[in-house]
């Protein structure tokens, strides 16, 4: 990442590059995305996938467009043993299609874990993810209760662009 220096009435603001994250499910994709500053990642949206992925791509080309994101980083699944497997392979696949439909940046981002802490943070919180959003059918609308899978896949993409944030020292 970089900092740029703006001019902001009379004072020096950082701006931060815009970032967004996705943790890559093969049925749903959760989305976060961070703040202008760069020091807090919070769930977005979740993505549900279908066999037609020229949807998927559009959807993500949205919300990157709507979001300003400039960079994007991806979770991938890296095993226990530090090695990637059929999982991580998929998302990798997943990564290099979606490249050809995106003229950000890509990078990719271990996740392990990142599904469990989501879990972890739900049950502690003892609330669902509040106005969190969710894209079926090309359009977002506010998240109506369906069960904490999509909550946790937003939550699990925060999760991962959190970590990331925290190691580039935001």
């Amino acid at each position: 990442m970089h900092m740029i220096d703006v001019l902001h009435k009379g004072d020096w603001e950082y701006r931060m590059t815009r970032l967004m994250a996705l943790d890559v499910g093969e049925a749903r994709i959760g989305v976060a995305t961070c703040n202008s500053t760069g020091f807090l990642a919070s769930p977005y949206t979740t993505i549900h996938v279908t066999r037609d992925e020229s949807r998927t791509w559009k959807i993500i080309q949205q919300i990157i467009e709507e979001t300003d994101t400039e960079s994007l980083v991806i979770g991938l699944p890296i095993s226990l043993d530090g090695k990637i497997h059929g999982q991580g392979e998929r998302i990798q696949a997943f990564a290099e299609r979606l490249k050809q439909h995106i003229t950000i940046p890509l990078t990719f981002w271990d996740e392990r874990l990142s599904t469990v802490e989501a879990q972890r943070l739900l049950r502690e919180s003892g609330q669902d993810a509040g106005g969190m959003r969710y894209a079926r059918g090309g359009h977002q609308r506010k998240k109506r209760r369906r069960g904490h899978s999509q909550e946790i896949d937003a939550l699990a993409a925060a999760v991962i662009l959190q970590d990331y944030l925290d190691h580039q020292g935001n």
